[in-house]
């Protein structure tokens, strides 16, 4: 399986609910805790890719309860921005654009969520480079050339794939702007942390 890595009126309603919606003034820790049961599942998946020993079984299983956090997350997080809107803090927009981020199986909100996080940077919130992320992953997801080059793809432990691009030189361009490093390090970070090292060293590239 290909699995994607990193490192309108509703418009307007969702972005202004929050004043006029109870329960709002703790979405934050609500945020928060989905963001953290997102990060966790994926810290245990990079646990497993480096392991050699593990089990198809132990893959499965995991890949099994990926599926049902995605899900879950994205479920209360949809509820969330219906009645609250984005958040109006930049600790609290980042926890929401990680969720959006990881909100594949919805191509239609997730393009809401950057409609969203894209005023929220435009009102000095949120951070450019996390628009930037979700701006390539619903290029990613729609087979569109990237613009920040910050997506890869894994088809198995020891192959991984810098999702394509527009123009490199472009890509460095657009990455130096909002304070990226360059694509070429990016690159190899990414070899560094997501590559097995028992990998064979003619594979532990980036293709």
């Amino acid at each position: 399986m290909k699995k994607r890595l990193v490192f309108c009126g509703l418009f307007v309603f969702a972005l202004h609910a929050a004043a006029r919606q109870p329960g709002c003034e703790n979405v934050g820790a609500h945020l928060n805790e989905l963001a953290s049961a997102d990060q966790q599942i994926r810290q245990e998946s990079e646990v497993l890719e480096q392991d050699p020993n593990a089990t198809t079984t132990q893959r499965d299983a995991l890949q099994q309860r990926w599926q049902i956090i995605d899900s879950e997350n994205l479920k209360q997080f949809k509820q969330i921005i219906a009645a609250c809107g984005w958040p109006k803090t930049s600790k609290d927009s980042h926890s929401a654009w990680l969720l959006a981020q990881h909100a594949d199986s919805d191509l239609v909100f997730q393009r809401l969520a950057r409609g969203l996080l894209d005023a929220s940077v435009k009102a000095g919130i949120a951070a450019p480079r996390d628009l930037a992320y979700l701006a390539d992953r619903i290029a990613a997801n729609e087979h569109r050339p990237q613009e920040y080059g910050t997506q890869f793809s894994r088809t198995d432990r020891c192959h991984l794939g810098l999702d394509q691009v527009d123009d490199r030189a472009l890509v460095n361009h657009r990455r130096l702007a909002i304070g990226l490093q360059s694509l070429e390090e990016y690159e190899a970070e990414a070899r560094r942390h997501l590559i097995p090292p028992d990998c064979p060293p003619g594979e532990r590239k980036i293709k």
